[in-house]
């Protein structure tokens, strides 16, 4: 009674075969593997054809459907070749024209940012300058009344309350004019990032260029291998000529020398 296991093979004597000796997939089909492989097929290999897709349903597990770990490739031959440079070029001009518009969103982004800022900055400082006409006629009519009520009143402890009103509004007048200070650096720094915006967007259309510059030297350098391979071929193509022509002279030798052994031969003694 021998044991069976997965790796039994019946067409080997009912040896248990090691994984290197396993030509197939244990779920298949064993007469496939009966012939021996002097080296394990190379399954990576690109040239290596897998099971069919009509084999591939009939696996142990019946009821599973078909998995594909990777698309089917295309066959692609010598007469494909202007089908795929004309993609490759029309791949190029995408991720080109992507690129592109990448970029131009961005600095469309960039200049409807740019005008918001404005259009706000605009709107405080038109706000700013508002509170400072206010403030400012404010403080004429105080210094007004002030001059009427000095006029009119010379206690000591009345001029002083209005000295400290005045202090007060001078610090207001203060700290209003620092707020627009600070609305002027916010103008400053706004001026600056369009600089570097419009800097960024320059070094993009130079590195466009470039690239535009390497696709060009990439067409010229493989249009310069198809014109070596094609006059390599017109060489092989002469080569052959002349060889076909040494062998239809050997074969009119050949026959002229059957002709005369033949007319040696027929000579009487």
């Amino acid at each position: 009674y021998l044991e069976m296991n997965h790796n039994t093979n019946i067409h080997f004597g009912n040896r248990t075969l090691i994984p290197h000796d396993l030509h197939g997939r244990s779920y298949q089909d064993p007469a496939v593997s009966i012939v021996p492989h002097p080296f394990p097929p190379n399954r990576a290999h690109p040239t290596f054809e897998g099971p069919s897709r009509d084999e591939h349903h009939y696996h142990h597990h019946q009821n599973r459907p078909p998995v594909y770990h990777q698309p089917p490739r295309p066959v692609l031959h010598s007469h494909h070749d202007h089908v795929l440079n004309r993609r490759r070029d029309s791949h190029f001009d995408a991720v080109l024209e992507g690129f592109m518009e990448s970029q131009r969103k961005t600095s469309r982004d960039i200049e409807t940012k740019l005008e918001f800022t404005r259009y706000e900055l605009d709107g405080r400082l038109g706000e700013l300058s508002t509170q400072i006409e206010r403030v400012e006629s404010r403080c004429l009519d105080m210094e007004e009344d002030l001059k009427k009520q000095g006029e009119a009143i010379e206690d000591n402890e009345k001029i002083t309350s209005l000295d400290n009103n005045l202090d007060g509004t001078t610090k207001s007048l203060n700290s209003i004019t620092a707020v627009a200070h600070q609305a002027k650096r916010e103008v400053a720094e706004v001026t600056l990032k369009e600089r570097q915006c419009y800097s960024t967007m320059l070094t993009l259309v130079e590195g466009q260029k470039q690239v535009k510059a390497q696709i060009r030297d990439l067409h010229i350098s493989l249009d310069k291998r198809s014109q070596d391979i094609q006059r390599r071929a017109r060489g092989l193509e002469d080569k052959v000529d002349g060889v076909s022509k040494e062998v239809k002279d050997l074969t009119t030798r050949l026959a002229n020398l059957e002709e005369k052994v033949l007319t040696e031969a027929r000579r009487p003694f």
